[in-house]
C-alpha cells in the first residue's frame, strides 16, 4: 500500500475530522538535491512523524521507487531484502522514533536518483511513504567539506575558532553558505551564521563570523563562549543546484578553567623538596590554547605556559594561585590555596633562620639569667 492508497483509505476520516489524521504523518527530506562525489560517503539527513498512539515496527529506504513497497531495498531496519547493489554500503542510521537518516559509502554513478523512506507501524493502516523523496546527484568533482578537528574544547568567556575548508567544481556557483548548531540536516529554524545574514539566531548575532573568502574557507569564529554554545556545529552550502550538509560536524565542549596540583610523591600533603606542578586547564576536555596568564595573590606572574613547575618546591612558593587564558581576563579560574609545609618541622609554620634565632634568643636569655641568679 502506497502513500496515495493510505490517503484514500483515510479520506472519509479526514472529511469528518479535518486535518487531525493527516497532519501528523510526514517525512522530512533535504529541500534541495544532495550532491556526492564518486567514491565518497554521503549522509542524507531525514526525520519523520506519525500520529500519536502508533508504534513503528519497521522502516526501509528505496531507490527510484514511487512508494517503496517492493523489494529489494537500499536498507531495511530488519536487514531484510536488501539489494546486492547496496549490501555492505548502505546503512539506516535512524531509529523507530523520529530519525530516518541514511548513509551510503563508496558512491558510484549508479547511486544517482531519487530516494524515499517508508515506515510501517503496528496499526493496520499506519503505513507511510514520504514524498517527494530526495534526489542524489553524483559527480566526480562534487563538493566535500573538511573540518580540521572533530572535537574542540573552549572556556566560558573565550573565543573559539572552528577551522574549515570546502571545495567545489569551477562550474558550480556558490549561492549561499551557513553554519548550523545541533541540527541533523543543517537546516534549523535559525543559523549560527549565514552568508546573506538571513535567519541568524539572536544568541549568535554579533558573536559569530566566518573568516576568509568564499572560495574555499569556511572557518567559524565565535566570541564570548557560553555553556549554551556546547554541541555539534555543521557547515553547509548550496552550489550548482545542490545542497551539501557536511557531516559529521565538529563537537564543541565548554568548560571552566581550574588550577590542578600534581606532586612527585602523589600525596595530598605538600612538603618542601617535593617536585610539584600547577596546571591550568579544564577537567571536562583538553584545551588547545598554548598561552596563559598566571596570578599569585591576585598579582600577575611571568609564567605563560599551561603548567608551572616547582622542582624543588619551597615554603616561599605558598600562596593563592589562579589562571586565565592569555588575552581573556573574563576566563579567570577559581583560586587555589597552595600551601607548602616546612621541611624543618612539618605541620608547624615556617620561619626563616634569622626569625628562628631571634625567637630562640628571646626565650633562652631570660631563662639563662634566672638560672644564673638561682645558682648564685
Amino acid at each position: 500500500m502506497g502513500a496515495g492508497d493510505t490517503l484514500t483509505l483515510w479520506g472519509l476520516a479526514v472529511l469528518i475530522l479535518p486535518g487531525v489524521m493527516s497532519r501528523d504523518w510526514n517525512v522530512r527530506y533535504p529541500k534541495k538535491p544532495v550532491c556526492a562525489a564518486r567514491g565518497s560517503t554521503v549522509v542524507i539527513p531525514c526525520g519523520y512523524d506519525y500520529q500519536e498512539g502508533n508504534k513503528v515496527d519497521k522502516f526501509m529506504w528505496c531507490h527510484n521507487q514511487n512508494y517503496c513497497t517492493d523489494a529489494p531495498y537500499v536498507c531495511h531496519s530488519n536487514n531484510m531484502n536488501v539489494s546486492s547493489q547496496y549490501s555492505g554500503r548502505a546503512e539506516c542510521l535512524g531509529d523507530k522514533e523520529n530519525n530516518c537518516t541514511l548513509r551510503i559509502k563508496n558512491i558510484t554513478d549508479a547511486d544517482a536518483g531519487v530516494y524515499r523512506f517508508r515506515f510501517i507501524t503496528n496499526e493496520e493502516r499506519g503505513k507511510w511513504t514520504g514524498q517527494p523523496g530526495v534526489t542524489l546527484k553524483v559527480d566526480g568533482g562534487a563538493p566535500s567539506v573538511d573540518y580540521a578537528e572533530r572535537t574542540l574544547c573552549a572556556v566560558r568567556g573565550s573565543t573559539v575558532v572552528v577551522h574549515c575548508r570546502f571545495n567545489h567544481p569551477e562550474s558550480y556557483r556558490v549561492e549561499s553558505r551557513m553554519w548550523s548548531h545541533n541540527t541533523e540536516d543543517c537546516a534549523g529554524k535559525s543559523y549560527v551564521w549565514q552568508s546573506h545574514k538571513r535567519n541568524i539566531s539572536t544568541e549568535y548575532r554579533d558573536r559569530a563570523e566566518v573568516l576568509g573568502n568564499t572560495e574555499n574557507k569556511c572557518t567559524l569564529m565565535i566570541k564570548n563562549i557560553t555553556d549554551a554554545d556546547a554541541g555539534l556545529y555543521r557547515f553547509s552550502f548550496t552550489a550548482g543546484g545542490c545542497e551539501l550538509c557536511a557531516q559529521p560536524g565538529v563537537e564543541l565542549q565548554v568548560g571552566e578553567l581550574k588550577v590542578m596540583v600534581t606532586s612527585s610523591t602523589g600525596k595530598g600533603l605538600l612538603i618542601e623538596g617535593d617536585s610539584v606542578n600547577l596546571t591550568c586547564g579544564s577537567e571536562n576536555c583538553s584545551l588547545s590554547q598554548s598561552e596563559f596568564t598566571w596570578f599569585k595573590d591576585n598579582k600577575p606572574i611571568t609564567d605563560t605556559l599551561s603548567t608551572i613547575h616547582f622542582n624543588p618546591v619551597s615554603y616561599n612558593h605558598s600562596g593563592n594561585y589562579s589562571c586565565a587564558l592569555k588575552g581573556y581576563i573574563g576566563t579567570v579560574s577559581s583560586t587555589l590555596i597552595f600551601h607548602i609545609q616546612s621541611c624543618i618541622y612539618p605541620g608547624f609554620p615556617h620561619y626563616n633562620p634569622m626569625t628562628v634565632i631571634l625567637v630562640c634568643l628571646g626565650i633562652l636569655l631570660p631563662v639563662l639569667a634566672v638560672t644564673i641568679c638561682i645558682m648564685r
